[in-house]
């Protein structure tokens, strides 16, 4: 395993910790304060973790200091992508209790759900964090 994936694999954390955080801030002032429903809240606020996801990408690959191959920056974001699944779905139903279908349900954008957005966020930031924004640097 690349060196640079075992410290990846630690920013994926403060990923976890970030959305958590900011669940519990939607659900427990920003909903009650705007009144709008869970689904449209999800909407108003995704852009948030997406940016957060391309800044803190940002700042753990341009503090590695180096040129990153195509393929590892894809791999990272592969291994962010399948631990928040693995995450989610873990928590999702054996602490929480939710049903299969129920975890489902968050990958319909045909019903508001945007939870998908955050996730191809993950998959790519790497590889477009690496491509476009340090390389130019």
């Amino acid at each position: 395993m690349k060196k640079f994936y075992i410290p990846g694999m630690g920013i994926w954390f403060i990923f976890g910790f970030l959305t958590i955080l900011l669940g519990i801030f939607r659900e427990s002032i920003f909903i009650p304060i705007t009144g709008l429903d869970g689904t449209i809240a999800r909407i108003v606020l995704i852009p948030i973790p997406i940016c957060y996801v391309f800044l803190i990408t940002y700042i753990f690959l341009k503090r590695e200091l180096k040129n990153f191959a195509r393929e590892d920056t894809i791999i990272l974001g592969i291994i962010w992508l399948i631990l928040t699944i693995i995450f989610e779905f873990a928590f999702g139903i054996l602490i929480v209790g939710n049903s299969l279908e129920n975890l489902i349900a968050d990958y319909n954008i045909f019903e508001g759900r945007v939870w998908i957005f955050f996730l191809i966020s993950l998959l790519v930031a790497p590889f477009i964090v690496n491509k476009y924004m340090l390389k130019k640097e």
